[in-house]
């Protein structure tokens, strides 16, 4: 049967499949004669119809197939093959074109002559066409048609400068100033991230083109291709909006954006660095929440959180979290002052830069065009009185000098460092100069960390794991001892059946005897071996557990950590 509204007779369908009520039905029948909008938009509206239940009874009777479009997995060529003007008054989007065939997603029944205009425009070509959600299909139009119309505007608009990559500063104001489709291209990109809960924009210059990548969930996406004309417009209103030079193309510089988006500002921290075919702009979206969670919304289970709070429950010593960049060190350290934090405590934090304002504590950015580094601040910080030190990372040995000195005089100490355990920080310190006594003496534990994704709750399925899975992860037992989890993938998590990180720990507290196997210089190995006798679990062991609770997936576990 064909998607043509005179065809299905809508009212008597609803009733039929008892989808609607019948006094809300001639409410927005009513409606629907003064205002002319379809019955189905109306009742939608008034929230008297589930759009998802009369779509799957829709796709029934028709035996039209239902589409989830996600505007990251679609090709912006493709789609625009559907003209804007059928896009958006019919509110279809084509997903997927062939020499003699295309792909339609509809989110509505069409008129028997919409449906006719629609086959004169792909004759000869075959139409299969597929039920889709509104939003889904308007979310698509905007982003594609909306985007691909700033590009062609702005390409028009530059189009009588022979070259972009100037010093003409006078010229550049110019191209700034004019061009509002860089402006609305740059907005979009921006939005687009943010509703795409990206936790970094990457814009990366080419030979032939400028590509736009959006970090979710820790996996880079890449969204976007755009002409390489744009590219230095492109690169110049980001550096505008954060207040940076847009003379100087020779060397790194950072600096901040700040947009409202719906009803709430979000910040993005802005890094540009000159690279082969031109200046690479990373930006950072930094989430506010953060700023509220305290260590119980970390996603440790209760013996990591029993363990994390003993070591935090200090007056003096150091705590250091340690993983690669992107690995949540961050959020862990904020988390953990949220929990301790007190009215009587001074708080000071040293950080390259300030991510999150938190008026509750006394942040210091460094500058090292005046050489303010992490250890210069730390030279002099203890003259204001501290209580508690938050060193954003320790990267050489004059700064791990001035926080053991720091720890020593009866101060809390956290910190972060970049290795791949948390035993390992050991003989990192060690390495930069650190004698072991010292670090015996001063250190109350080590958090080593990892983000994994979730599974999304949304699509999520339930199976019987083989025994090749439970062996890659040295689980024991057998297949029928367990229930994981996957997912089929959705519109809500982007069809990747994850949605979401959440962190897992390696948790390492010092307790006598490890402090002894410091002070002798015992190796790293002998002292991880210690630990996992006294069942303080390693990362690969924290992410079975995860896995066994229904958090993650083998694979995600396999991805981040080692043996």
């Amino acid at each position: 049967m064909l998607p043509i509204r005179e065809m299905v007779k809508v009212k008597e369908f609803l009733l039929k499949n008892k989808l609607v009520l019948p006094a809300n039905l001639e409410k927005a029948q009513k409606e629907s004669a003064k205002s002319g909008e379809d019955i189905e938009v109306i009742l939608f509206r008034r929230k008297y119809l589930k759009e998802a239940k009369y779509k799957s009874a829709l796709s029934e009777v028709l035996t039209i197939p239902q589409k989830s479009i996600d505007p990251l997995e679609l090709d912006p060529v493709i789609t625009e093959y559907l003209p804007e003007s059928f896009a958006r008054n019919l509110k279809m989007v084509c997903f997927s074109k062939e020499e003699k065939s295309v792909d339609i997603a509809i989110s509505r029944l069409l008129t028997q002559d919409e449906y006719e205009e629609v086959m004169k425009h792909y004759l000869p070509r075959k139409i299969t066409f597929f039920l889709s959600a509104n939003r889904d299909i308007v979310r698509v139009i905007n982003e594609f048609y909306g985007m691909s119309k700033s590009i062609e505007r702005a390409l028009t608009d530059i189009s009588g400068i022979d070259s972009l990559n100037t010093t003409d500063m006078s010229q550049i104001s110019r191209i700034l100033e004019k061009e509002q489709p860089i402006i609305n291209l740059i907005d979009l990109i921006l939005h687009k991230a943010i509703d795409q809960r990206a936790s970094d924009i990457h814009v990366e210059p080419k030979r032939a083109h400028t590509v736009i990548r959006l970090r979710i969930d820790g996996i880079l996406h890449t969204v976007r291709k755009l002409p390489r004309a744009l590219q230095f417009a492109v690169t110049a209103r980001l550096k505008v909006m954060a207040g940076l030079d847009i003379s100087e193309r020779r060397r790194p510089q950072d600096g901040r954006i700040r947009i409202e988006h719906e009803d709430r500002a979000v910040e993005m921290r802005v890094a540009v660095i000159p690279t082969l075919f031109g200046e690479k702009v990373v930006l950072r979206l930094l989430d506010p929440k953060s700023l509220d969670k305290t260590i119980s919304d970390l996603g440790m289970d209760k013996s990591e959180l029993k363990r994390y709070k003993k070591i935090i429950n200090h007056t003096h010593g150091i705590i250091l979290v340690t993983g690669p960049t992107g690995s949540g060190k961050t959020t862990t350290l904020y988390s953990t002052l949220n929990y301790i934090k007190n009215p009587a405590f001074n708080i000071m934090t040293v950080e390259d830069p300030v991510e999150l304002i938190n008026e509750d504590f006394n942040q210091i950015s460094l500058n090292h065009a005046i050489g303010l580094d992490f250890a210069a601040v730390l030279r002099e910080i203890l003259r204001q009185d501290p209580d508690i030190i938050m060193v954003g990372e320790i990267r050489d040995g004059e700064t791990a000098h001035h926080a053991v000195r720091s720890a020593l005089t009866g101060h809390l100490v956290f910190s972060t460092l970049h290795t791949n355990d948390a035993v390992s920080a050991i003989d990192r310190l060690h390495d930069m100069g650190v004698p072991h006594y010292l670090i015996a003496s001063v250190a109350l534990g080590v958090i080593a960390q990892r983000l994994v994704r979730k599974v999304c709750p949304h699509c999520k399925t339930y199976y019987k794991p083989e025994d090749w899975e439970l062996n890659l992860l040295n689980i024991k037992g057998k297949p029928d001892d367990y229930i994981f989890t996957k997912g089929k993938g959705c519109k809500e998590c982007n069809n990747t059946g994850y949605l979401g990180r959440e962190a897992i720990y390696e948790i390492v507290e010092f307790d006598d005897h490890i402090i002894n196997m410091v002070e002798k210089g015992e190796s790293s190995a002998y002292i991880k071996e210690y630990t996992l006798k006294k069942k303080m679990n390693n990362l690969r062991q924290a992410g079975v557990m995860k896995v066994i609770r229904g958090t993650t997936t083998i694979s995600e576990v396999l991805r981040v950590t080692s043996s």
